[in-house]
């Protein structure tokens, strides 16, 4: 009950928070991360979802002030209806939309419609031939994500990994071991050609460039020139340009391996339902002074986007080493200090 009550204060605070700067909402930030859809649009950075619907005043009607309320009323219906258009439309992972745990849970419709109807007016347009136009917004994160956190949780194993998290199956041992096979004697040179140096077979050959494959990995992957207790990172900025990343409501960030390096697991739930599980933006110098990552975040970038909908990032091994090692000592990935930053 003492959960319910603050996530539900968090809406309402959030909501709050989104009349009271309703003029940032709509002008928005030359930074910050819009995204259009047909009926309304997301600023990702920002963690808010704004749609517009408008409707002209009844002709019926001969009071002014009457007509005009009326037709304010019927515009707050027709952009909060666009406003459930553009809700279902948010990427919540690398698989799913919003829309496509509304169609496999009457519970999750519910819940999204009351979250809409909850949504605030942050502006009011009344034209000259007696229309009205009315924005309204609700946030990304609070509520929102929190239902989507429960679903993943949910059907996290109906779920198909990520080509690069797919292990290798393995074989299954035989149940009867083959019987042993004569070893065959090693070539013998012929005395007339004492210093005949013989090639390695294609097995041992293949056995030594495996071994050479491995020391490049383990020295990619295992930095020993720094020593990670000392760097003090804020916060993670991953640039992640010119990689067709989308941004989604819970994004994972992978090494080369396919291995998570940050994801929502990071983070308590109460630390993600509030703040997101990463904060976006479209500039490298303005992300190092976001506050959310400040003073001193670690900047990469990003290798590829991953995952069917382009919303994984992945980073280099060795980067990704250096992330987890440092984290040991001042815990920016369980505070949710990351930014992603994408074109």
């Amino acid at each position: 009950m003492h959960w319910r009550f603050h996530l539900k204060d968090l809406f309402l605070l959030s909501i709050s928070t989104l009349f009271i700067f309703s003029g940032s909402v709509l002008a928005g930030n030359r930074n910050d991360l819009i995204e259009s859809l047909a009926n309304g649009t997301i600023n990702w950075s920002k963690g808010i979802i704004t749609a517009t619907g408008s409707s002209a005043a009844p002709p019926s009607l001969k009071n002014p002030a009457q007509a005009r309320l009326m037709a304010k009323r019927a515009a707050i219906v027709d952009a909060r209806r666009n406003l459930l258009e553009t809700v279902k439309g948010v990427r919540v992972d690398a698989q799913t939309t919003v829309q496509s745990h509304m169609t496999v849970s009457d519970v999750v419709v519910s819940k999204v419609n009351g979250m809409v109807k909850l949504s605030v007016v942050v502006s009011t347009r009344y034209m000259n031939n007696g229309a009205v136009e009315v924005t309204v917004a609700m946030p990304l994160t609070g509520d929102l994500l929190k239902l989507m956190l429960e679903q993943l949780g949910k059907l996290a194993g109906s779920y198909t990994p990520s080509p690069l998290s797919r292990e290798i199956p393995q074989r299954k041992p035989l149940t009867r071991p083959p019987p042993p096979r004569p070893s065959p004697s090693p070539p013998v040179p012929e005395p007339s050609s004492p210093s005949l140096t013989l090639k390695p077979t294609v097995e041992a050959k293949a056995a030594i460039d495996k071994k050479e494959a491995k020391k490049e990995i383990v020295k990619d992957e295992f930095p020993t020139d720094l020593d990670l207790s000392k760097l003090n990172y804020s916060g993670l900025v991953v640039d992640a340009r010119r990689l067709q990343l989308r941004p989604a409501l819970v994004p994972k960030i992978l090494d080369q391996r396919g291995e998570i390096v940050y994801s929502a697991a990071n983070l308590i739930q109460k630390d993600s339902v509030k703040m997101g599980v990463v904060g976006y933006a479209k500039d490298v110098d303005a992300a190092k002074k976001n506050q959310r990552v400040t003073a001193t975040p670690f900047v990469i970038k990003g290798v590829h986007a991953t995952g069917q909908k382009k919303t994984d990032v992945v980073i280099n091994n060795r980067d990704a080493k250096v992330v987890q090692g440092s984290d040991r000592h001042t815990n920016y990935l369980k505070n949710g200090r990351v930014l992603v930053v994408y074109d």
